[in-house]
């Protein structure tokens, strides 16, 4: 299973109606509103890395009004 936190950047004023979008996507587990640096976080979970790729590249980062994004993947300790 892969694990990532995904941190957007959002164009000025569309931070809610992104994360609207982003918690449409599937695999997308929890999104919360940021302030600071981020306006958008996502926390995605996939069956494995190549599945996980799909859902950052192909469906979030397309979203209207994504500035940027950020991917942390999750790594066991």
């Amino acid at each position: 299973m892969a694990k990532a936190i995904v941190l957007i950047t959002s164009e000025p004023g569309m931070d809610r109606e992104v994360a609207g979008q982003v918690k449409k996507v599937g695999g997308v587990e929890s999104v919360y509103l940021a302030a600071g640096l981020y306006d958008v976080v996502a926390e995605v979970q996939a069956t494995d890395d190549a599945s996980m790729l799909a859902v950052v590249y192909d469906k979030i980062r397309p979203i209207d009004g994504i500035r940027e994004t950020h991917t942390m993947f999750c790594l066991a300790v």
